[in-house]
């Protein structure tokens, strides 16, 4: 009981920490087209699971257990009551950027299968286990991991990013001036409230002004027209907001949401940790 609790906590952490690192919000969801319910987690053992198999085949769940066996680069077991027991649960993540350790407890998050060697190696590609180990296991349930947590609170089947370039670093730099001051400028637009307005755009202009830099030496021509613009239209936003004019001000904010789409749906992608980088950087 105790590790099915652990196990919980530590999958409450990682979906917290991927919802809290996230270094800009999404945009939102068009009218309609909301995202799909996540499958919330089930706190299991790994002898439950050997035991009820029909019952859980499908199941998100969270499994805090000692590894058994270790199967090449991405495969290893969790024990049950007792190592190479027939409760002992085979598990296959995507990848393992740190080998696991015998006998070492981990969190393992992912979904309960009926393990069939033609299928998992159809949907990892390269993660499947080695021919003898499938042929052990084949039939019984298994865990494709999504997660795999070490005693460090390493997520072990999460590919490590690159580290930033200094000019990236910039680039992230000015992103966190743009982004919380468009939050604050619509929040303002929202109060009626010009004064912060024009205080908000003026700070977005001056985030795209340094965004600019790191544009102009990518080859992303259309990047640089949209930063430029963005600029401009917060300029604009400021001026009229300086004037009073709140209806003008209510039609370019969305002007200059509409540009920053382009450029993120373009060139920035979501990483597994849940914060955003330059695609070009993490793409090699």
């Amino acid at each position: 009981m105790r590790h099915e609790v652990t196990g919980l906590i530590l999958a409450v952490l990682v979906l917290a920490t991927s919802a809290y690192t996230q270094q800009q919000p999404p945009a939102p969801a068009p009218p309609g087209r909301g995202a799909p319910a996540q499958q919330p987690l089930v706190p299991l053992a790994a002898s439950t699971i050997a035991a009820h198999a029909e019952r859980y085949t499908g199941t998100m769940v969270s499994v805090t257990a000692a590894v058994g066996e270790k199967y090449g680069d991405t495969s290893f077991s969790l024990t049950g009551r007792g190592r190479g027991g027939a409760d002992e649960l085979l598990v296959v993540a995507p990848l393992l950027t740190a080998p696991v350790r015998p006998g070492a407890y981990v969190t393992v998050l992912g979904e309960v299968v009926k393990f069939d060697p033609a299928a998992v190696a159809a949907k990892m590609k390269d993660a499947a286990p080695p021919a003898d180990v499938a042929a052990k296991y084949t039939g019984r349930p298994a865990i494709l991991a999504s997660s795999v947590i070490n005693e460090a609170m390493t997520d072990l089947a999460k590919k490590l990013p690159p580290p930033m370039t200094p000019q990236e670093l910039e680039l992230n730099k000015a992103m966190k001036t743009i982004g919380p001051g468009f939050t604050a400028l619509r929040q303002a637009v929202n109060t009626s409230n010009t004064s912060d307005a024009g205080t908000q755009a003026a700070e977005v202009a001056k985030g795209f002004t340094a965004a600019a830099a790191f544009w102009k030496a990518q080859p992303h021509p259309d990047a640089i027209q949209w930063t430029e613009d963005a600029r401009k239209l917060a300029e604009e936003i400021a001026a009229t907001a300086g004037r009073g004019d709140l209806d003008a001000v209510k039609t370019a904010v969305p002007k200059l949401q509409q540009v920053c789409g382009s450029c993120h749906t373009q060139y920035r992608v979501r990483l597994d940790d849940g914060s955003y980088r330059y695609k070009d950087a993490v793409a090699k």
